[in-house]
């Protein structure tokens, strides 16, 4: 082992908009025994509290420690659109993978190193205090236009999963690290030390990914001492309370940022975040990490066991098999005469929770014209007894229409409460009469809701 590494905080907001476009799309992946046939987004999301650099016998590896986000959504060979996302803690870039994202054209501020706008990475500091007024000006612009607007929805669900006070808990899990690593490359690596219930929900394999197995502590303690370790937990659990109680507007997301300054600032008892200020020198390569700054002059090329493709090769490549749809099981006729009328009603009860296999049914066109057209067509589906994820994705499209229209905000927030829950379900599974029930309910008050919103 090389000589101690040596950890770097550095306050920064790091998004790989394509994780598969970056590694030269290695798989496609499966989910729920299912195999992917497309994946339309694999997002990476980091709000970044350190960096590291470590020497190893095959090379560098570069770490960056945070809060992350794992987001894909993609399409199983049945025709379902399914989204999925994975919580991190930590990043692991082997050298080449590295330097291939440093190498990547800085497309808008190609003169401010702390600024990286590219095809494969955006970058920036949550402090922007040291730079000048305009300089402030465009960069916002810039992060709105190519980032916060085309990946909203996306970035507002991970400020919603803060909330959860369960998320991101590295004193209970352990370290969560999406790896590039040539022995775990692209996967996600989990500690033994996560709890059974969390161990089941992460380990299934998901889009995108090659693995997600055990092994994360195991990785860090090769280089990091016992007192490194904790301190980078503390790192991320101050980085969890700092980004979960902070307030933003969803209509402006650069105001995540501006109000983290101001809290991280709070935390570290300082009028500063950012304790650094590159030169703007032109360099081979964009500066990413802090712990990188001596490698400015050095490449490390794409090795061949890791043989880039284009997304089009990987999804023509990809074996095609009838997938498989659970059918509901024969049972027998129940016997529907009971001695006792409580008896009768606990057995009804047991009916109505119990969600029946259904068969996949393609979507039906969802209207645009108005908001109230379009739940009433959501009502219908629900009627109509489709797979409980297809309703998920029809609330999502509705959603999305409807919050592009006019903002009922408790409306949007309770859809997207459903699309969550939804979402994650195993395919070919309906709405129990239950849910049923209480979800028409639930679409008429919305509809109430709007009828009373809308002009006279």
């Amino acid at each position: 082992m090389g000589p101690k590494p040596n950890i770097l905080e550095n306050y920064s907001f790091f998004v790989i908009p394509s994780w598969g476009h970056l590694l030269g799309y290695p798989t496609l992946g499966k989910y729920s025994n299912h195999n992917v046939s497309k994946i339309s987004q694999d997002f990476v999301i980091f709000f970044g509290g350190a960096d590291c650099s470590v020497q190893t016998e095959k090379g560098t590896l570069y770490y960056l420690f945070g809060i992350g986000y794992y987001y894909t959504k993609f399409e199983l060979q049945s025709g379902r659109y399914i989204t999925d996302n994975r919580q991190l803690t930590g990043l692991i870039l082997s050298d080449f993978v590295y330097d291939y994202l440093a190498t990547s054209k800085n497309v808008t501020l190609e003169n401010d190193r702390d600024v990286i706008v590219s095809e494969n990475l955006f970058k920036l500091p949550i402090d922007l205090s040291y730079k000048s007024e305009n300089k402030r000006t465009f960069i916002q612009g810039t992060l709105m236009r190519n980032l916060f607007i085309p990946y909203k929805d996306i970035i507002l669900e991970l400020m919603e999963t803060l909330k959860n006070p369960q998320s991101f808990q590295a004193n209970k899990t352990g370290p969560i690290l999406l790896s590039t690593q040539w022995d775990n490359y692209n996967q996600i690596l989990l500690s033994s030390e996560t709890d059974y219930e969390m161990k089941a929900n992460y380990l299934n394999p998901t889009a995108g990914l090659n693995e997600i197995t055990f092994g994360s502590k195991k990785q860090l303690e090769q280089y990091f001492s016992y007192q490194n370790l904790q301190n980078i937990e503390e790192l991320i659990l101050k980085l969890r309370r700092v980004y979960s109680s902070i307030d933003y507007d969803p209509m402006y997301l650069f105001s995540i940022l501006v109000n983290a300054t101001l809290k991280l600032r709070s935390e570290l008892g300082s009028s500063k975040v950012q304790n650094f200020k590159r030169s703007d020198e032109k360099l081979p390569k964009e500066s990413i990490f802090l712990s990188a700054e001596s490698r400015m002059n050095s490449f490390v090329d794409w090795p061949d066991i890791f043989r880039r493709r284009t997304k089009a090769e990987l999804e023509k490549s990809a074996i095609q098999v009838k997938t498989k749809i659970y059918k509901p099981e024969e049972t027998e006729k129940e016997n529907i005469r009971y001695k006792k009328f409580g008896e009768e009603q606990e057995d009804f009860k047991i009916r109505t929770m119990k969600r029946p296999m259904v068969d996949v049914k393609p979507l039906p066109i969802i209207p645009t014209s108005n908001s109230i057209d379009i739940l009433l067509k959501i009502k219908e589906i629900v009627n109509n007894n489709l797979e409980i994820r297809s309703i998920g994705r029809a609330l999502e499209i509705g959603r999305d229409y409807i919050k592009s229209m006019i903002l009922h905000s408790n409306v949007l927030w309770e859809m997207s409460r459903n699309i969550n829950l939804f979402q994650h379900v195993e395919p070919n599974v309906g709405l129990s009469s239950k849910e049923k029930f209480e979800l028409i309910d639930q679409i008429d008050k919305w509809i109430n809701i709007m009828n009373k919103k809308q002009p006279s």
